[in-house]
């Protein structure tokens, strides 16, 4: 029975999407909710399904939004980025993309895909939320105000009206506001995960840990394998004097998403603190291959280098840092004094 209905659903969806795949000009998708993909035996259908339609664009945005919904951002990326390149004409592909982008805090890119969908005509109110959002995250609030207004005025009781209000007054630096707007955004959607997050790292920032666990509990429970929550578990623990529970809670983060960059620098802290400065130059490193303009952290990898007696390798993090930042009178001694000891040196051998 269970292959029965198996291969009927297979074949339902190859014969829907083989009639229904072509779309007009005006954008009209099916609704989200024609297809609702729960179930590992739904999930197995639309795969087969995309076997054997491989140039389906539709199938691929469906199997997008699923892992997008299970919060599976990687693979839901791939799956997008496939829909779009067998059509780019639909709003709804670039608006997923764009969401699924701004997940993975890829901002820039999160944000032209969120405009390229305003483009062919996509209006809906979590398209101006996303706009604004991104706009915000670049301190761009002059622009982000044209889309607050319009969602102001198209949906008033949107959550996410009132997160992206909070990360205004943030922004002006009026923090009593902010922690307001945060806890009213989770009041209206109790399972917005980026409110939690958010007002985490201000309870952080204000030294009051111990209200940042109750907010972790709950979040963990609705999204177990966001790598923010591992962070602020991890500084909850070592603000109560916890590191080795700290750091079971990073590498933990790290299981869940090897490549959760916003991990690699607490770790790298972690093993600086214990002297252990090769791990923290591994996972500094890792930090800069995705933030290579931090000029503080090149700094420390010079730093690191010279506990572990590599001059050389000091002077070109040293160098590399001063390419970025001129301005640095520090650095530019620690250069000229650490040449003159491996110049010493050499002058010693050659003795």
């Amino acid at each position: 029975m269970h292959f029965i209905t198996k291969s009927i659903f297979i074949a339902l969806l190859i014969a829907f999407f083989s009639c229904g795949s072509k779309k007009d000009s005006s954008n009209n998708m099916p609704p989200l909710n024609e297809l609702t993909y729960s179930s590992e035996l739904q999930l197995s259908a639309l795969n087969e399904a995309i076997e054997a339609d491989p140039n389906n664009d539709y199938l691929y945005f469906k199997r997008a939004d699923y892992f997008y919904g299970i919060n599976n951002f990687r693979i839901a990326q791939n799956d997008i980025a496939k829909a779009l390149r067998l059509d780019g004409s639909v709003s709804a592909y670039w608006l997923l993309s764009a969401k699924i982008n701004n997940e993975l805090e890829n901002v820039d890119l999160a944000l032209s895909e969120a405009q390229k969908a305003l483009e062919l005509g996509n209006s809906e109110p979590i398209l101006y939320a996303l706009l604004a959002n991104c706009l915000l995250e670049k301190n761009d609030t002059i622009s982000a105000n044209k889309y607050i207004s319009k969602l102001s005025s198209i949906a008033p009781q949107m959550a996410e009206l009132t997160y992206i209000e909070a990360k205004k007054s943030l922004l002006r630096k009026d923090t009593a506001q902010t922690f307001l707007k945060y806890k009213s955004c989770i009041q209206k959607n109790p399972q917005y995960i980026e409110a939690y997050i958010d007002l985490m790292s201000l309870y952080y920032a204000k030294h009051m840990y111990d209200s940042i666990m109750p907010l972790l509990i709950k979040a963990k429970r609705m999204r177990p394998c966001t790598p923010e929550l591992f962070l602020y578990e991890g500084k909850f623990f070592e603000s109560i004097k916890k590191g080795s529970v700290a750091l079971a809670s990073y590498k933990e983060g790290l299981l869940c998403d090897p490549q959760a960059s916003v991990l690699y620098k607490p770790l790298s802290e972690y093993y600086q603190e214990n002297q252990n400065y090769k791990e923290a130059m591994t996972y500094l490193s890792k930090w800069l291959e995705k933030n290579p303009s931090d000029s503080k952290s090149i700094i420390k990898m010079g730093d690191y280098s010279l506990k572990l007696e590599d001059n050389r390798g000091a002077i070109t993090y040293y160098k590399n840092a001063l390419s970025l930042d001129t301005s640095s009178a520090f650095v530019k001694k620690e250069i000229e004094r650490i040449e003159k000891i491996i110049q010493a040196k050499s002058e010693v051998k050659s003795e």
